[in-house]
């Protein structure tokens, strides 16, 4: 059992009480299950919270110092930057908060542009304080994205087909680890990624994160079943049955069977 005697609400609200006070700080929001409406009992605390250029560190010192207040923070770890969305984000845990309510924080500079702030993408953010009025839909550059999705769906065409001997292999080797990482990383996440070209393009770079909303019944079934092979047999022929489906939905999507 994991008990907690601080609530995820008492944190956020420390949290936005605690930044607003200051000057440097601008704006505060939650992102995450928050914005898309998906929070539940387990859902940890998504916070971006936007400062003035090169106050970064002491925004940080601002939440640290507000986290402890119900406690010590028993595991922290700053993401090294530069980060791949190029903002500083930061995990914690609060002695006392459970494991479920940690810290998952991201502080954007003013001058970044890109703020998670697409609806289409990441949902509505929801405004804990914002004192230029600066926080809310962001437009959606969909050719852009677009045409990073085709460069993507491109890469896949070749990619896919070369790493199946290194599966395969590995499978044939009985090296069941090996197999196994393998199998994930270049089977079945190629094959999420272009069902999500299809059913879900605004995300299709989510990997396995939100399938239950983001694909169809009959594919997140399929989906769920081949992630879970129980032996090496089993591994193998889920194998098969995704490189045929692979060609399938490459076939499908060049025939202009996507959602738009």
């Amino acid at each position: 059992m994991h008990s907690n005697t601080v609530s995820r609400a008492q944190i956020i609200d420390r949290l936005s009480e605690d930044l607003s006070q200051h000057e440097f700080i601008l704006a505060a929001w939650m992102g995450g299950s928050d914005a898309t409406g998906r929070t539940d009992e387990l859902s940890d605390i998504d916070m971006q919270i936007l400062c003035q250029d090169g106050q970064v560190d002491q925004t940080f010192a601002v939440i640290h110092a507000a986290a402890e207040s119900f406690g010590p923070i028993v595991h922290r770890w700053r993401l090294p930057e530069p980060t791949w969305h190029g903002h500083s984000q930061e995990l914690s845990r609060v002695a006392g908060a459970g494991i479920f309510s940690d810290l998952d924080l991201v502080v954007l500079q003013k001058s970044a542009k890109d703020r998670f702030l697409e609806f289409e993408r990441h949902g509505d953010a929801q405004v804990l304080f914002d004192r230029e009025g600066v926080i809310g839909r962001a437009p959606f550059d969909r050719t852009s994205h677009n045409k990073k999705m085709v460069r993507r769906l491109t890469s896949l065409r070749d990619q896919f087909p070369l790493c199946q001997a290194i599966v395969i292999k590995a499978i044939r080797r009985k090296l069941p680890v090996e197999a196994c990482a393998a199998y994930l990383r270049m089977t079945l996440m190629p094959m999420v990624e272009l069902l999500r070209m299809r059913f879900a393009p605004d995300l299709f770079d989510f990997g396995f994160r939100y399938l239950d909303r983001d694909l169809p019944e009959e594919w997140r079934s399929r989906v769920e079943g081949w992630a879970l092979p129980k032996d090496g047999e089993e591994l193998a022929q889920y194998q098969q049955q995704i490189d045929q489906q692979f060609n399938e939905q490459l076939a499908a999507l060049d025939r202009g069977e996507w959602k738009v």
